[in-house]
C-alpha cells in the first residue's frame, strides 16, 4: 500500500505544482538573455527557480502555430529529453507569446562541447525518435536547441513541434537543414536520423488523399513557369503543397525554381522528396542527377544508379489483406449508381462520372477541398468527401440512411486507419442538431431535405453551421415532379410549386450569404452548385 500511497502523493504534488507554477504567479525576474525576437528570464515562484521566455511578435512567426506546438507538447504521452513546460499563452494584446518552463541550471549548449559528441548525437537521435513516434516533427532542431549536463541532453525550444498534417514544405526543409549540423558529428547516426525522418515522412505521405484542387494549382504554376513568371508560379506550387503535402510535381517544380536561383542544396532536397514519392519518375531522376553532378557528389550518383532497379512498394500488404482490398474495391465499383460515387481506395482518386463532377467542384466551389476543422457530409453515400477530409479535419460526420453504404465507408476508413470518421444511419431530419460544423457538404441531397422540412430547412441547416455550406442540387420543382418515382413526396403539387431557386434565395439569405451559384456540370439546366457562408 505504501507504493500506491507514494504514487498518490506524487500525483497530488504535481497537481499542486501545476496550479502554482503559472505565468500570473511570477513575482520577480532577472534577464538572462535578450535576443532580437525573444527574451529569457530567470524567475522565482514560491522558492522555485524557473525559466520564463517571452517571444516578441515578428514577421517570421505566427503565434497560432506556436500555440499549436505547445498544445502538441502538452498532449504528448512521453516527453523524455524535452524541457518541462508548466504554462504558456498569447498575451491579450497578441504582441507576445509567453512560456514558463523548468530552469536548467548547469546545462551548456551542445554546440560548445568537444567531448562525447557521439554520445550526445545518440541521445538527440533518441529524442527525435520519441517525438516522431508520436507523429510530430521537431521542426526547429539545430544544435542550438539542445543543452547538455554531464550525460544528460535536453531539447529546450519547443516553439515548432508540429503534427505532420500541420507542416508545410518550408517546415520540412527547415528541419532537414537544421539537423545537418547534428548529423555532421556522426556519419552513422546522421544516416539513422535521415532514415528515421524519411520513413516517417513516407508513412504519412501514404495516407494523404488525391487532391484535385492541388493538381489545379500545379497546372497553373507550370503555365506561369513557361511564361517565365517564377514568383507567381512559386505561390501556386506552395498552395498545392498546403493542400497536398505529398504533391511530387510541386516539389519537382520548386526544385527547378531554386535551381534557377542558384540555391542548389535546397533544389537537391526538394528532388529527394519528389523521388521518395515517385521513385520511378524519369523527369525527377534526370533533374536529380543533374543537381548532383553540378555539386560533384559522385558517391551519391553511384548510389542512385545502383538503386534505380529497386522498386518502391509502399503498398506491401500481405496476401489476405490484398484480397480484402480488391473485394472492397469491387463492391464500391459495383454499388448502385457506381459512376457517381466510385473512387480508388488507396489514393482516393475519383472514378467514372464522379471524376467529371469533381472537375466542376474544383472550378466553381474550390472551398470544398480546403482544410476544415469539423466536416459534415449530408447524404455521404460511399464517403468520397468524408474520407477526403478525414486526414486533416478533427472530426468528420456522415449522414446516410443506406446501411450497405455505411458499412463500406467503415471498412475503407479502417483500411486507411482513420479514427475521426463518424457515421449516422438515417436522414438529415433524424440527425440531432447539437453540434456545429465549419464545412457542410450536400451532394444531390438538398431536395430530399426540403421535402422533409419545407423551407424550414434553411433554419435547420443554420443550427449546425458555423462556416460554409456547399449544395449541389436541382432547384426546380417541375424537374423533380418528373422524377416522382424516386420520392413520393415529389408528387405533392403545393410543395413542389414552392421549390424554386428564387424562393431558396429568399429563405436562405435569412441565415447565410450566397457566395456563388454555378452549374454542376452533370445537368446544367436543373442542377446547381451553391456556396453559402453563415452570417
Amino acid at each position: 500500500m505504501k507504493y500506491i500511497d507514494d504514487i498518490d502523493m506524487k500525483i497530488t504534488r504535481e497537481n499542486n505544482l501545476s496550479r502554482i507554477l503559472t505565468i500570473d504567479n511570477i513575482k520577480e525576474k532577472t534577464l538572462l538573455k535578450n535576443n532580437p525576437t525573444s527574451s529569457i528570464y530567470k524567475v522565482r515562484i514560491n522558492d522555485i527557480t524557473l525559466a520564463y521566455k517571452v517571444i516578441k511578435k515578428n514577421d517570421n512567426i505566427d503565434f497560432r502555430y506556436t500555440l499549436k506546438s505547445y498544445e502538441n507538447y502538452s498532449n504528448m504521452k512521453n516527453t523524455d529529453g524535452m524541457v518541462k513546460v508548466y504554462d504558456y499563452r498569447i498575451t491579450e494584446e497578441g504582441d507576445k507569446f509567453e512560456v514558463l518552463m523548468e530552469y536548467l541550471e548547469g546545462y551548456n549548449d551542445v554546440a560548445e562541447v568537444e567531448e562525447n559528441k557521439q554520445l550526445y548525437t545518440e541521445k538527440i537521435y533518441n529524442i527525435f525518435n520519441n517525438i516522431l513516434n508520436q507523429n510530430i516533427i521537431p521542426v526547429d532542431s539545430g544544435l542550438a536547441n539542445f543543452l547538455v549536463k554531464d550525460q544528460d541532453v535536453k531539447m529546450i525550444d519547443l516553439d515548432f513541434l508540429l503534427k505532420w498534417e500541420e507542416v508545410t514544405f518550408f517546415n520540412i526543409i527547415w528541419f532537414i537543414t537544421r539537423v545537418d549540423e547534428i548529423k555532421s558529428w556522426s556519419i552513422d547516426l546522421g544516416h539513422k536520423i535521415n532514415d528515421l525522418f524519411y520513413n516517417y515522412m513516407e508513412k504519412y505521405f501514404d495516407t494523404i488523399p488525391y487532391n484535385p484542387l492541388a493538381e489545379k494549382y500545379v497546372e497553373e504554376g507550370e503555365k506561369l513557369l513557361i511564361e517565365q513568371r517564377a514568383g507567381d508560379a512559386f505561390k501556386c506550387f506552395e498552395e498545392a503543397l498546403k493542400l497536398k503535402p505529398n504533391c511530387s510535381d510541386a516539389f519537382n517544380n520548386l526544385a527547378v525554381i531554386y535551381w534557377d536561383r542558384n540555391e542548389i542544396e535546397i533544389s537537391e532536397k526538394l528532388l529527394e522528396f519528389s523521388l521518395k514519392i515517385e521513385p520511378d519518375n524519369k523527369v525527377y531522376l534526370e533533374n536529380y542527377m543533374e543537381v548532383l553532378a553540378h555539386q560533384k557528389k559522385h558517391e551519391k550518383i553511384i548510389n542512385v544508379i545502383n538503386n534505380t532497379t529497386k522498386k518502391k512498394n509502399i503498398k506491401n500488404y500481405d496476401k489476405v489483406k490484398q484480397e480484402e482490398l480488391l473485394l472492397l474495391q469491387e463492391e464500391i465499383d459495383k454499388y448502385s449508381y457506381p459512376s457517381n460515387y466510385s473512387y480508388d481506395i488507396q489514393s482516393l482518386q475519383p472514378k467514372g462520372s464522379l471524376k467529371e463532377r469533381v472537375k466542376y467542384f474544383v472550378k466553381y466551389s474550390p472551398d470544398l477541398f480546403e482544410p476544415c476543422n469539423k466536416f459534415l457530409s449530408v447524404g455521404s453515400s460511399l464517403g468520397y468527401m468524408l474520407l477526403f477530409h478525414a486526414y486533416r479535419a478533427k472530426k468528420c460526420v456522415g449522414i446516410e440512411p443506406d446501411h450497405k453504404a455505411n458499412d463500406i465507408v467503415k471498412r475503407v476508413a479502417a483500411f486507411r486507419n482513420l479514427k475521426n470518421v463518424e457515421l449516422f444511419q438515417g436522414t438529415f431530419k433524424d440527425y440531432p442538431k447539437n453540434d456545429h460544423f465549419d464545412l457542410i457538404w450536400m451532394g444531390n441531397v438538398f431536395q430530399y431535405m426540403y421535402v422533409d422540412y419545407g423551407w424550414q430547412v434553411a433554419e435547420e441547416l443554420a443550427k449546425i453551421s458555423c462556416g460554409k455550406c456547399i449544395i449541389e442540387a436541382p432547384f426546380e420543382g417541375e424537374f423533380l415532379k418528373k422524377q416522382a418515382h424516386l420520392n413520393s413526396n415529389w408528387k405533392n403539387e403545393s410543395l413542389m410549386n414552392e421549390y424554386k431557386f428564387k424562393r431558396f434565395e429568399y429563405e436562405i439569405k435569412k441565415y447565410f450569404d450566397i457566395k456563388s451559384v454555378n452549374p454542376s456540370g452533370t445537368d446544367p439546366v436543373n442542377r446547381l452548385i451553391v456556396v453559402l457562408e453563415r452570417k
